[in-house]
């Protein structure tokens, strides 16, 4: 078992290690944190990697539990990721096979921004075919070195951080790879059969 936060479509190396277990735990109790994955994603663009955060009700600043995080929408922020997404994945060769099922996902509308981390968390299962369980929790069991490496993975070092992968992005013939972008961007390149045994 592993026992982690929830990240918003978490990086490879994120997923390298959820991959070695067979039951893995979200802590929705842990207290919102800046400069996370928390609410971040990292796609590949022809200009770099590019943050995509989700607004929350309250601002960056709080510290309040994950499971009262309310998701802001005085902006149009769904409309924008899923518009980057798409304009930059476009051209990916499992791009079209997986879209429909995200869109869906970003058409809903959630109260709180744990219910759609879950759902990006069910989703990706659903698209790697893996076969881990995952709940979440809110009691704090002693923390392992992996629980604490995976807490560590922050925006201002997941390309260092944790196993290296390497395979073929969009971009890769103009601006080289980018190291451990979002696990979206594996699965746009490769499907979920071979990302799963790559992250395995």
């Amino acid at each position: 078992m592993v026992y982690t936060d929830l990240h918003y479509f978490g990086c490879l190396s994120y997923y390298h290690v959820l991959a070695q277990h067979e039951h893995i735990v979200f802590d929705s109790n842990a207290a919102f944190s800046k400069m996370s994955f928390k609410n971040r994603m990292v796609i590949a663009t022809a200009q770099g990697p590019l943050h995509l955060t989700i607004p929350i009700v309250g601002g960056r600043d709080q510290k309040t539990p994950m499971n009262e995080v309310r998701i802001a929408y005085d902006s149009p922020w769904k409309s924008q990721h899923f518009k980057a997404i798409n304009v930059n994945y476009k051209r990916a060769p499992y791009f079209e096979y997986y879209v429909d099922s995200l869109k869906a996902l970003f058409d809903n509308e959630y109260v709180y921004l744990n219910e759609f981390l879950i759902a990006t968390q069910y989703w990706t299962k659903q698209q790697l075919k893996s076969k881990w369980l995952i709940e979440t929790s809110i009691e704090h069991p002693n923390m392992n070195i992996e629980t604490k490496w995976m807490d560590s993975i922050k925006p201002n070092n997941f390309q260092t951080a944790g196993k290296q992968f390497q395979y073929q992005q969009v971009f890769d013939e103009s601006i080289g790879f980018i190291q451990n972008t979002c696990i979206i961007d594996a699965l746009f390149a490769m499907g979920g059969k071979q990302t799963l045994a790559m992250i395995a």
